[in-house]
């Protein structure tokens, strides 16, 4: 997989949760994977395809989870934090994702993602997840850990 494909991601990842959420994320670790199956509970889940096909997955343990959307969410109660859970996830990833695709793209080059999906644990072995090699970015913050799985290749 080429570097090219996965630094649009770390800066996404950086950009957006500070502007969104005003959390500092800090890259800890990159490591190998075999596949993009995410190693906490909360999984965002986008295909790619155009000139790069692939699979991205964003992860959170689920405390993490619930102190982003918080932040994201400073002046709403809990029980709104709580109905908007999902749809703020979804929307975070969206907007890495969506930052990541701009960077990627060219002149020439279109990429297109499907809409994001949601896996909780409970359903995370109903969803079809890319065994390939991918790249797992392990970002750090004040709320606990991000992990991006990215399983990117190109097309000929």
């Amino acid at each position: 997989m080429e570097v090219e494909f996965i630094n649009p991601f770390i800066i996404g990842a950086l950009e957006i949760f500070e502007k969104v959420a005003s959390i500092e994320l800090k890259k800890t670790d990159v490591k190998m994977l075999k596949g993009t199956r995410p190693s906490n509970e909360i999984g965002i889940a986008f295909g790619v395809f155009g000139y790069i096909i692939g699979q991205v997955v964003y992860s959170f343990k689920t405390h993490t989870a619930e102190r982003v959307v918080s932040s994201m969410m400073p002046n709403s109660s809990v029980e709104k934090q709580k109905e908007y859970f999902e749809s703020a996830l979804g929307a975070l990833a969206n907007m890495i994702t969506g930052r990541a695709t701009i960077l990627l793209a060219g002149k020439e080059q279109v990429i297109r993602i499907t809409p994001p999906l949601i896996i909780m644990q409970s359903t995370t072995d109903t969803f079809q997840y890319i065994n390939s090699p991918t790249i797992s970015i392990i970002f750090t913050s004040r709320f606990g850990s991000l992990e991006i799985n990215i399983a990117l290749r190109q097309t000929k």
